[in-house]
């Protein structure tokens, strides 16, 4: 008898065969035979939930990324002052070295080859969307608190998320000492465009 599952249950236990390939064989290696094979199920019933392996690839760093948005969401609009908000929300977007999973690594390595780049690009600009809005929103609190002086809050935060995601993105590959001087470097800048005369950080 053909064992029929939930359409969401059928899609994640796909997604977790191909990480576990990726992880254990690497994304290039990985072909769309193994990943049928590892989950047990017919090539149409993979190509009936994703579009091909790159799709698996996009869903996996979707899934992957919720944990923070959510954190985010939360932050944004929670009761504390702007200030507080914008020291959380800068601190939650930063993934700690000695809290990479074998899954995350691989995934990280998996986005950082030159023919996943259009993916990133397509994902970066999905969260950006959704981090202008988050911050957007807080700058428009602080304006309304008197702490920051920003003349075009949404326009600003834009600037600010997309030049911070983009270019988390491009420096992905560093070592955490040259990481650590490009977040600096965002803190001061995130400080001055804020127009605040407080120390945030």
């Amino acid at each position: 008898m053909r064992d029929v599952k939930d359409p969401e249950v059928r899609r994640a236990e796909i997604m977790e065969a191909a990480l576990h390939l990726f992880v254990k064989k690497g994304y290039l290696k990985t072909t769309t035979q193994d990943i049928i094979t590892k989950a047990n199920i017919s090539r149409g019933l993979l190509y009936y939930h994703f579009k091909d392996k790159e799709d698996i690839l996009y869903c996996l760093v979707e899934r992957y990324s919720e944990p923070m948005i959510e954190r985010l969401f939360k932050i944004t609009y929670d009761d504390k002052s702007a200030i507080e908000k914008i020291r959380s929300f800068i601190e939650a977007t930063l993934i700690q070295p000695n809290s990479a999973t074998p899954d995350m690594i691989a995934l990280q390595n998996s986005v950082d080859l030159n023919q996943n780049r259009y993916l990133m690009d397509r994902f970066a600009h999905k969260v950006s969307e959704k981090l202008t809005t988050y911050l957007g929103h807080i700058m428009e609190q602080g304006i309304s608190e008197g702490v920051f002086h920003v003349a075009r809050p949404l326009e600003t935060a834009s600037f600010l998320i997309n030049g911070y995601v983009f270019v988390s993105i491009d420096t992905s590959t560093l070592s955490n000492e040259k990481k650590l001087l490009y977040y600096e470097a965002y803190k001061s800048l995130l400080e001055r465009a804020l127009g605040t005369t407080t120390t945030i950080f």
